[in-house]
């Protein structure tokens, strides 16, 4: 497993590029997955990237989803290893659902 800053910047430099495969997306998933176990001890500057850089993600959502869907089921997915819902990254296909109600309203 890379060392945990380096987990940290592959994801900040990551999210930049929503244009990527779905298998890259898989790997961004489970780097925020990682990321999580050990978000607690960030230091606030690292805490401040790490939510701008999940702030660039949400905006990016729908482009993130089109590649991911074309690899994966994200539900058997979650269902299969287990994801808690607080890992709201790997929802995406719910997350674009709800954004697509929110903006038709």
């Amino acid at each position: 497993m890379k060392k945990k800053k380096d987990l940290l910047k592959s994801f900040i430099v990551g999210v930049n590029y929503p244009n990527v495969s779905g298998f890259e997306v898989l790997e961004l998933l489970d780097a925020r997955s990682t990321i999580a176990e050990f978000e607690s001890k960030l230091t606030e500057e690292e805490k401040a990237e790490l939510e701008k850089a999940d702030s660039l993600f949400l905006s990016n959502l729908d482009k993130f989803y089109k590649s991911v869907a074309q690899v994966a089921d994200l539900h058997e997915m979650r269902k299969r290893v287990g994801i808690p819902p607080s890992h709201w990254w790997w929802y995406i296909e719910k997350l674009v659902k709800a954004k697509k109600a929110t903006v038709g309203k």
